[in-house]
C-alpha cells in the first residue's frame, strides 16, 4: 500500500478462474450492470448537493443510512457509489469470507453517486453517531464525463475532510478510482491524474491510500473480462481482487486503534 505525504490547504486532506465451484460466474451469466449516469446536475464536484433525479429512492435510502449509524456500533463503514454498494451482493463471497468477519459493517453505497452527492450525505447524517472506526471510501468514476480530473480530486478530498471533521478518530482507507473501458479510452488517463492528486491526501496515518486498479488489468492494459465484465462494475472475481487489497488495510487499521486506545488507558 502506496502513502504519499499528506495535502495542506483547503482540501485535506487474478484472479482467472471459471471455476463455479469457488463461486465465480461466467460473465455471460451476469446481469446486465447499469451504466453510470450522465444526467446533469447542479454545482462542482467539490460542491455538496443532493442527487438531482431519482430523488424519492435516493432519499430513502440516504434516510435509511442515517437510521443505521445513529444505532451506532459500526466497525468498519462503506461509503460511495454503485462499485461500494454491489460489494454484498455481487460481491458476497468476499464479502462474507474477507471483509465481515473484521468486524461490524455497514454498506453505504448508492448506484451513479457522483462526490457531491456523497458529500452532501455525509454533511446530512450518515456518519453521526456511527463510531465507525475505519470508513472505506470508493468514489469519482461517475463524475468522469461532467468533470476535470482537478475538480474531481478536489470533490474527494472534501469528502475526506467531512469525513475527518466528523469522525475524528476514525481512519479512512481512500480507494484510487479503479480502471474502467478500453486501454486507450481517454477517460484511463484522466482516472490516472485523479488517483495521484488524491494519494496525495494520505498521510499513512489517519487517511491511507488502497490502489487496487492494477490487479484489473491484463499486461496490454486491457481490463480482464472475469473481473470486471462489463468495463466498469467487478464481478465476483473481481470483488475478490478488491478485498484482497482491503482487506489488510482494514485489519491494520482496526488493529492500530486498538493499540492506541490500549496505550491512551494507560498513560491515564
Amino acid at each position: 500500500m502506496s502513502v504519499g505525504p499528506q495535502l495542506k490547504g483547503a482540501a485535506l486532506r487474478h484472479v482467472k478462474s471459471n471455476d463455479r465451484e469457488r463461486g465465480y460466474m461466467n460473465p455471460a451469466d451476469l446481469p446486465p450492470s447499469p451504466p453510470a449516469l450522465a444526467a446533469p446536475s447542479p454545482g462542482g464536484a467539490w460542491i455538496a448537493a443532493p442527487r438531482p433525479w431519482a430523488q424519492d429512492a435516493w432519499r430513502a435510502q440516504h434516510d435509511a443510512f442515517v437510521a443505521r449509524a445513529a444505532q451506532g456500533g459500526i466497525d468498519v463503514l462503506f461509503l460511495g457509489d454503485s462499485i461500494t454498494a454491489f460489494f454484498p451482493t455481487r460481491g458476497a463471497a468476499a464479502w462474507n469470507r474477507a471483509i465481515a468477519p473484521l468486524g461490524v459493517t455497514a454498506n453505504f453505497g448508492i448506484e451513479g453517486d457522483r462526490t457531491q452527492f456523497v458529500l452532501w450525505r455525509v454533511q446530512h447524517g450518515e456518519l453521526d453517531g456511527s463510531q465507525a472506526r475505519v470508513v472505506v471510501l470508493m468514489a469519482g468514476t461517475n463524475n468522469l464525463e461532467a468533470a476535470s480530473a482537478a475538480e474531481i480530486a478536489r470533490g474527494l478530498a472534501a469528502i475526506v475532510e467531512e469525513v475527518r471533521d466528523r469522525l475524528p478518530s476514525a481512519v479512512v482507507l481512500l480507494n484510487a478510482i479503479l480502471p474502467r473501458g478500453a486501454a486507450d479510452d481517454p477517460l484511463r488517463a484522466k482516472i490516472a491524474d485523479v488517483n495521484a492528486r488524491i494519494a496525495r491526501l494520505a498521510d499513512g496515518d489517519r487517511v491511507r491510500w488502497v490502489d487496487a486498479g492494477a490487479a484489473f488489468l491484463d499486461p496490454d492494459g486491457d481490463i480482464k473480462p472475469l473481473l470486471m465484465p462489463d468495463g466498469l462494475h467487478p464481478a465476483a472475481p473481481g470483488y475478490d481482487v478488491w478485498a484482497i487489497a482491503l482487506r489488510p488495510a482494514i485489519a491494520d487499521a482496526l488493529s492500530n486503534q486498538r493499540r492506541s486506545s490500549r496505550n491512551s488507558g494507560r498513560s491515564k
